[in-house]
Order: structure tokens, then sequence, then C-alpha cells
């Protein structure tokens, strides 16, 4: 089960809005395996000692693991991954930080669109299914179908999540709904 870490203090936001932190989680999160902070390094275009700094604040926060293993050389092997936490940014939170929550939801939406939109650019029409989905539209749902349907949404993301089998392709996503106005009745 994951853990949880609710968006409530000044120095979490600070952390986790920073765009490099935010590249940083991205690509840990498309990984799906530990890192050195070399190869995070590289990856990214940064120092390692900048990018050592930048993955000490988000193990403080809880969001990376750090873990050392015995290297090929006997030397000490620091490996980086993300830890298994669900981040809730309590989006209707009325508070002093009600900027920096949609900030940051807006920045996890549009990462997983921009994807998307490069995606598009390097495959064909008729492969892109094979790359890439785009739904949109709206639901009809009683109180228990939706209920039902949540479940089934975060079974599935929990299963599949986790765990990266060899053969696996990653995928990522935004799953985003909201309760719709009703139409006024004539």
């Amino acid at each position: 089960m994951s853990r949880i870490i609710d968006l409530e203090h000044k120095s979490q936001f600070r952390i986790l809005l920073h765009p490099t932190r935010q590249d940083m989680v991205h690509l840990l999160r498309l990984a799906g395996r530990p890192m050195t902070a070399n190869a995070v390094a590289r990856r990214m275009n940064l120092s390692p000692i900048s990018a050592q700094g930048h993955l000490k604040k988000l193990v403080d926060l809880g969001v990376v693991l750090m873990e050392t293993r015995q290297g090929k050389n006997g030397e000490p092997l620091v490996l980086y991954s993300l830890d298994d936490v669900d981040i809730r940014l309590h989006l209707g939170k009325k508070d002093t930080f009600q900027g920096e929550r949609e900030a940051m939801a807006a920045n996890l939406v549009d990462g997983v669109f921009r994807g998307l939109v490069n995606t598009t650019h390097l495959h064909s029409e008729e492969e892109l299914d094979q790359y890439c989905l785009l739904r949109f539209g709206a639901l009809h749902l009683s109180t228990e179908e939706r209920h039902e349907l949540a479940e089934i949404v975060a079974d599935y993301l929990n299963q599949h999540g986790t765990h990266t089998p060899a053969n696996a392709e990653h995928w990522e996503y935004v799953i985003m709904a909201y309760r719709a106005p009703e139409e006024p009745k004539n």
C-alpha cells in the first residue's frame, strides 16, 4: 500500500515545484528502475553534484528512495528510485497554497499532454493507436457506478504502476474526471 504525502507546507511546495526536480521525478517514473545520480545527471544534462543535491531534497521529502548496493568493483553504489507514495494536492483546499496546488496540477497535466503531442509527431497516423491514447467525453453514472469506476481504475493503476516486467511498455497517464454541473431543465 502506498504511503501518503499531504502537501501542506511551504517547504514541500518549494521542493516539488522546482522544474528540475519535477523533471527528475518524471525521469525516475518513466525509467521504472533505480538510477545513479550520475545517470540522472547525464540524462538531464546536469552536473553530478547538482543532480545529487536535487535528489537529496526529494529523498528528504520522501518521494524518492535512496539505497546503497555493492557495485561491480566492490565500491558502494548509490541508487535512486521513486518511493511508493501518493502525493495529495488537495486542490479544493482554500489556503495560502491554493495557487501552488493548481500550478502543480497544471504542470502534471501539461507534462503528459506534451509527451502525447510529441509522440504524435514521431509516428504515422496508422500506428498512433499503438503509442498514444486520448479519450474525452461525458459519462452518466449513478453514485454506485462512479464508486465502481473509481475503484477499478485505482486498482488497475496500483497493480501496474509498481512492478516493471522486463517486456513492459512504459505509458504515462493523467486521468481526470469531475462531476459536471447538470444542464438547466426547461
